[in-house]
């Protein structure tokens, strides 16, 4: 069915292309090559559509980088007219290769030919086929002695009511009535690759940006790691927060206690357990100790814990001293 439709898509296709490219255009710049009816042969260059005659042996030299034309006499070029149903144009040119030999008193592989057809007008079921044909054996001596002299030419150029109409020499007809269902399959490749590219590029840039996530990724690793570590330390530099308002901090405690403590006193024993602080030590005067302490405004209640006693033989009173640590 698929291919079906690519064969009549591409007859379509055929259809409104250029006549001159459907019929073949004369090509501008060429070595021509005439043949008359005793098979001699004369040759031309065209330039821009104008000729003008070179003998052999130039014609030789721009052969071999010129398109080289072979013009048949008139009498060894065939026309046939007539119409067949309409078909794709595969389909037709594979008819008309099997009908030659019935149409003609020569089979298709005799033949250089080709066709050319038009829908019949107010009838597009019937199409109108000109064929053209020139026998192989009409030009077998002038091209062997064209080839002995290095000249191979490329085309047959049939004029044909005042159309110019090329005939190729290669035995190549199969491939181009492949030539457009080749064409209509590579549209046909171009028509998914346009729809598919977009997807594809897609998942590409997806790729290319996963593959920069995962290079990124010890580094983005490595950053919440440190984060955290951060948050982490807040969240403990909290606690000690609280765990300082609740018991009170212990260095500034014991900054304001050496402030306040004379030069004759050091202490042996201390103590902070929620805000109240205990002290224990010697003394040159344990009661003005008391004094000092009381005031300080960040200490209150400050009494003695035990009685003070002195150590016999020195000057020193031992003491226990307790007090509470405001807020």
């Amino acid at each position: 069915m698929l291919a079906e439709f690519l064969a009549w898509w591409s007859a379509r296709i055929a259809e409104l292309l250029p006549a001159s490219l459907i019929n073949g255009a004369a090509v501008p710049d060429a070595i021509v090559i005439d043949v008359d009816q005793n098979d001699i042969v004369t040759a031309s260059q065209r330039r821009k559509g104008r000729e003008e005659p070179i003998g052999p042996g130039v014609a030789a030299r721009l052969a071999a980088h010129k398109t080289v034309l072979l013009r048949p006499a008139a009498g060894a070029v065939l026309e046939k007219r007539y119409a067949v149903p309409t078909a794709p144009r595969n389909d037709l040119d594979q008819m008309l290769r099997h009908d030659l030999a019935r149409i003609t008193p020569f089979p298709a592989h005799a033949l250089y030919w080709r066709w050319d057809g038009r829908p019949k007008p107010g009838d597009r079921t019937r199409t109108d086929i000109v064929l053209t044909m020139v026998p192989k054996a009409a030009l077998a001596g002038p091209l062997e002695s064209l080839a002995a002299s290095g000249i191979v030419p490329r085309f047959l150029e049939i004029d044909s009511g005042g159309q110019r109409r090329l005939l190729t020499l290669a035995e190549n007809a199969a491939a181009r009535s492949r030539l457009l269902p080749a064409l209509s399959w590579l549209c046909a490749g171009l028509a998914v690759l346009a729809l598919i590219l977009p997807f594809v590029l897609q998942a590409l840039a997806l790729h290319g940006t996963n593959a920069e996530i995962a290079t990124l990724q010890p580094a983005v690793a490595r950053v919440e790691a440190l984060r955290r570590g951060l948050s982490d330390g807040n969240a403990g530099r909290e606690v000690l927060a609280r765990e300082q308002e609740h018991t009170a901090d212990v260095l500034q405690v014991l900054a304001t206690l050496t402030r306040i403590l004379p030069d004759d006193s050091f202490l042996t024993d201390f103590a902070l357990r929620d805000r109240h602080v205990s002290i224990s030590g010697r003394s040159a005067s344990a009661p003005g100790l008391i004094t000092g302490l009381s005031a300080e405004p960040s200490i209150r209640d400050a009494a003695f814990a035990a009685p003070v006693t002195r150590i016999e033989g020195a000057t020193a009173d031992v003491f226990t001293i307790g007090a509470e640590v405001r807020p």
